[in-house]
């Protein structure tokens, strides 16, 4: 009875531990998931009809300057596609770029971290 108090205890208190924190790469890697995300999202809004000007006005809005460039590569790629091709496949579209995206990124050598809220 004894030791199964003490492996209770002993599971409770590892879930408690705190969690080390990030090497850079982890926080880039968690930032170029955040990107291919975003890439996602803009070849949704392109297949729903929104205009690539109101895409642009709203990456207008986004301050991180390493971001910003990131977002206007996308809407570029994205808008530049064929609306036949990526209505064709409309899952497959939409995580074709979020993977290609993603890969980009992490492919992007960076000195810094961009300044992001991950989500």
């Amino acid at each position: 009875m004894k030791k199964l108090i003490g492996l209770i205890a002993l599971v409770v208190l590892t879930g408690c531990a705190e969690k080390k924190p990030l090497t850079q790469e982890e926080q880039w890697h968690g930032y170029c998931k955040s990107v291919g995300n975003a890439a996602r999202t803009i070849m949704l809004d392109r297949q729903n009809a929104i205009p690539k000007d109101q895409a642009i006005e709203h990456a207008n809005k986004v301050e991180d300057d390493i971001t910003k460039g990131f977002i206007f590569d996308i809407i570029e790629a994205v808008y530049a596609l064929p609306e036949k091709s990526i209505k064709n496949d409309i899952e497959g579209s939409r995580e074709k770029v979020r993977s290609e995206f993603t890969a980009k990124c992490i492919a992007t050598p960076h000195e810094e971290m961009p300044d992001y809220k991950p989500f």
